[in-house]
């Protein structure tokens, strides 16, 4: 497999919004119940909310304050699990779609083809939402330890709320930043045979002259949900919006975050897009083509 210079070819990120925008409303349909499910466990907003209390916060211990910024996700707990276990056949799914349009031209999301990409992308879809899992669990934990830790040396709110701030910025990049940097690791998984390690070296490598705008165009991507909470937080919104806010954000995101996965794979990879070509072929009908009939092919 050719591995282009890493540094050449922004022009691929265009072409991921590009994609997310004319297909991405078919790969949201997808993603619907996961997302509905998965901030009972994890909450992208919970942590970024909890800065809107600093009138009112007056944590006892660690415990007490991680139990309030955890508040929706620490009492339905088990839903959330449920959604995680969906979001691994979710993403798998997904990336079978995506991988299949570009790689062959078909876009399809006939439930014939289930199985087979579930057989082929499951195993490394969980090994891929194991480790954004427990990142982002590291992340609010880290959160809200240096939350208390502000509240612990200076115990005024403006200069808490200033410092857990600059915090939680700084947090989020570095969350991001590894998002970019393991974001080829899936399909190197599953296009190249190398094992797990292997693979996980050479994304990272192929990725290395591309991590800053790779999470340029992620954080392009949050940023509206970023500016919702912020909103609402303000205005003094409650759990309610929080969860909405949270489905939100992983209804879109993630499918996103999949399409520049691929996007990029096959940029750096030197792959040929075969449903660039065939996206010509007709200006009157979609190029989309949602079957239901049995197929052999893969």
């Amino acid at each position: 497999m050719r591995i282009k210079d890493s540094t050449r070819n922004p022009a691929c990120f265009k072409a991921a919004w590009k994609y997310f925008f004319d297909k991405g409303a078919y790969l949201l349909l997808i993603n619907v119940l996961p997302s509905l499910l998965i901030p009972f466990a994890l909450s992208p907003t919970g942590a970024l909310k909890y800065l809107f209390s600093y009138k009112t916060i007056a944590p006892e211990n660690f415990f007490d304050m991680l139990v309030k910024v955890y508040e929706l996700p620490f009492e339905y707990w088990y839903i959330g699990i449920i959604g995680l276990v969906l979001f691994v056949f979710d993403i798998a799914i997904m990336l079978g779609v995506i991988d299949r349009h570009m790689r062959i031209g078909e876009f399809t999301v006939s439930p014939s083809r289930v199985k087979v990409r579930l057989n082929f992308n499951v195993l490394t879809a969980l090994r891929f939402i194991v480790l954004a899992s427990v990142a982002f669990e590291i992340l609010n934990l880290l959160s809200v330890a240096f939350y208390y830790l502000w509240w612990e040396l200076c115990k005024n709110r403006v200069g808490w709320l200033v410092l857990s701030s600059i915090t939680q910025v700084v947090l989020q990049l570095g969350m991001i930043s590894i998002m970019s940097r393991v974001i080829l690791w899936p399909p190197y998984c599953l296009h190249t045979g190398m094992k797990a390690k292997d693979a996980f070296k050479q994304a990272t490598k192929s990725i290395s002259g591309r991590v800053i705008p790779t999470m340029l165009h992620i954080v392009l991507a949050i940023l509206p949900v970023e500016i919702a909470m912020i909103i609402t937080g303000a205005l003094g919104a409650g759990v309610v919006a929080q969860f909405i806010l949270d489905v939100i954000a992983y209804l879109y995101v993630v499918p996103f975050y999949l399409v520049l996965m691929y996007t990029l794979f096959y940029d750096v990879t030197g792959t040929e897009r075969v449903d660039l070509e065939r996206k010509e072929q007709s200006i009157w009908s979609k190029s989309i083509s949602i079957s239901f009939s049995f197929s052999n092919n893969i």
